[in-house]
């Protein structure tokens, strides 16, 4: 079995490109609201500034599949280096550009350079473990991500309060463990390379639930910094605390995932991860100062812990190994569309009602997809 060669150190390897996902958005989340003001000459420039972090995810879904099918051709590691370096240079413009647009076109770079990485490293995953195995780096990976998440949301609040664009400095970062990892992932066994590509009709609900779990994940580092700073009078170093509370609550169920799958099925963990989120979101509909939304934001932690590992252990279950990289080319397009949907879909309902009725009408719908999965599962 493949699973009996993978070293410590191609399991870190693994780890630290899964935290590069993590890093493209919620590394500048803190500087989204003095960046509007920075540049406040700018017509609409409060949601322009948001496409900071949903511009990447438009990319991402439009060149996911593409860079699977590279994947699938290609092989794993080739990709997957490409997607480093751009990540890097387009990463880092917001640190030495001064012009807004200019910047925004270093966000799209960045858009294709995580299309690469993550699809590679779910192809590389799913072709390095096996059943057991499998869900066990699964919950190593999102206690990476949510350790990941945590410190680079620090830090980007930290250096926020210094200049809104010494956080963008952050994503040089991946630069540094580059070597590291080329001198421990191995390509794996090539599997025969097929053009024409169907399709997995047992996928199709697993890209559908990836696109709405981003969706309402990113309501969190969209719509919470601006009802932090401009409602409840934070400053930018308390978004990365909140947001970090999320985080720590994140790695740590994401820990017990192993544990939880050998017990419940997916549905039942989506169950269970959407009544989570329900609550959470309740609660900052009532939150009227900040230390309120610390309580709220630990539920939804909790729920966001499973929800990401459980999508991506549920659709490595069902894709054979041929058609691994452009599967997951879907996943990550499925996933980055929904985050690049999220302040769309919500910006009508925040300029009508405001934020925190936003909350409340999602924690609604969260609540009845969780009564609908918890009926389901009790009847099969």
């Amino acid at each position: 079995m493949q699973e009996k060669v993978i070293t410590k150190n191609i399991q870190i390897s693994l780890l630290l490109v899964a935290t590069i996902g993590i890093m493209s958005g919620i590394t500048v989340v803190a500087s989204l609201p003095l960046m509007s003001h920075t540049f406040s000459d700018i017509p609409h420039i409060e949601f322009l500034s948001k496409l900071m972090l949903t511009i990447p995810s438009i990319m991402i879904a439009i060149f996911a599949p593409f860079a699977g099918h590279l994947v699938d051709k290609w092989g794993r590691l080739k990709p997957l280096y490409i997607g480093i370096v751009l990540f890097v240079i387009g990463g880092s413009s917001g640190f030495y550009l001064e012009n807004f647009y200019a910047i925004l076109v270093g966000r799209a770079v960045l858009g294709l350079a995580v299309a690469l990485t993550m699809t590679s490293t779910t192809a590389l995953i799913g072709d390095y473990f096996e059943g057991e195995a499998r869900h066990k780096f699964m919950a190593k990976q999102g206690l990476a991500v949510a350790i990941g998440g945590i410190l680079f949301i620090n830090a980007g609040g930290l250096l926020a309060q210094i200049h809104w664009s010494y956080p963008f400095a952050i994503y040089i970062i991946p630069l540094l463990f580059l070597p590291f990892m080329m001198s421990n992932l191995f390509e794996p066994q090539k599997h025969k390379h097929n053009e024409e590509f169907v399709v997995e009709s047992n996928c199709i609900p697993i890209y559908v639930t990836a696109f709405f779990v981003m969706v309402l994940f990113y309501l969190l580092p969209t719509q919470l910094p601006y009802l932090i700073v401009n409602t409840l009078g934070g400053q930018p170093q308390t978004v990365g605390f909140v947001i970090a509370t999320a985080m720590t609550f994140n790695a740590l169920t994401a820990m017990q995932y192993a544990k939880l799958k050998a017990k419940l099925s997916y549905m039942q963990i989506y169950a269970a991860t959407f009544s989570l989120f329900s609550l959470g979101l309740f609660l900052i509909y009532y939150a009227d100062s900040i230390h309120e939304l610390f309580y709220a934001t630990a539920f939804i932690g909790m729920a966001f812990g499973m929800l990401f590992v459980n999508t991506n252990s549920w659709f490595l279950s069902q894709v054979p190994p041929a058609k691994r990289g452009r599967a997951s080319g879907l996943l990550t397009s499925s996933f980055f569309l929904g985050q690049f949907a999220s302040p769309l879909l919500f910006e009508p309902i925040v300029s009508a009602y405001g934020i925190q009725t936003l909350f409340l009408l999602v924690s609604i719908v969260s609540g009845s997809v969780a009564i609908v999965l918890f009926i389901k599962t009790r009847s099969n």
